[in-house]
């Protein structure tokens, strides 16, 4: 009986890593595993909560940024949950650098429904013929796994180059439970030239629940309630 007990107490310790918890700032190794992590962001109001889950890494180019030199930082405002990577991104002539960035978010039950997503490029600079960009593919309503095959794909792209730059890009849909992103951060010296970056953001926004709109409605009509009665006192 001890020997069962003590065998179940093994399993569950070592299932511990991927049970959810809150996302924290750490190194990207630490969300990619073995094994991948799942945790979860908190938003206004109280009870709304995001999972992200099945973080995916792969680098290549002349010049590899590993994952351990990655931080993810939460980030979480009124209806609105997302990531920031950080990261000495840089390249000079001749080298490029290609980081590949993937993972899920799911709405917990109860939770707002997610109605938008947002790239950003952070900290980033460009000379001569260097050029950066962040791709980014997505899968609404499904995850890559499956190819999107029950849901809807598009894609945002930011960049900086010596033409111009655009640093966000976004994208608004009928709200969805799940949206799996795959991000493509590249960075290419050309023939004489740099280019650095320091971080990528992503923002899901979401839809506020039937009763949050009813109860800001409600706040609404007795603040006109009040103002009439002082208008016409």
């Amino acid at each position: 009986m001890k020997t069962g007990l003590l065998t179940l107490l093994v399993v569950l310790v070592g299932m511990g890593t991927a049970f959810a918890g809150s996302c924290v700032t750490n190194t990207y190794d630490t969300y990619v595993g073995p094994p991948s992590i799942s945790c979860d962001i908190s938003v206004n109001p109280p009870g709304d909560v995001k999972t992200f889950s099945n973080f995916t890494y792969s680098t290549s180019g002349s010049d590899h940024m590993p994952d351990t030199s990655i931080t993810v930082s939460p980030l979480s405002s009124p209806y609105n949950a997302g990531l920031l990577f950080n990261a000495p991104w840089s390249v000079g002539s001749l080298h490029t650098q290609d980081s590949l960035i993937g993972f899920t978010v799911m709405v917990a039950s109860g939770s707002a429904l997610i109605n938008d997503l947002t790239l950003l490029m952070l900290g980033g600079a460009t000379t001569g013929t260097g050029m950066a960009s962040v791709a980014e593919t997505y899968c609404l309503g499904d995850t890559f796994a499956d190819g999107c095959a029950k849901g809807t794909t598009g894609s945002l792209l930011t960049f900086m180059n010596s033409g111009g730059s655009k640093l966000s890009d976004t994208v608004t849909f009928k709200g969805v439970k799940e949206v799996d992103v795959e991000k493509d951060i590249l960075l290419a010296g050309g023939d004489n030239g740099t280019a650095v970056l320091s971080g990528v953001e992503n923002l899901f926004s979401e839809i506020p629940e039937p009763g949050s709109l009813a109860t800001l409605g409600s706040g609404l009509l007795c603040l006109a309630g009040l103002l009439g009665r002082r208008l016409f006192a």
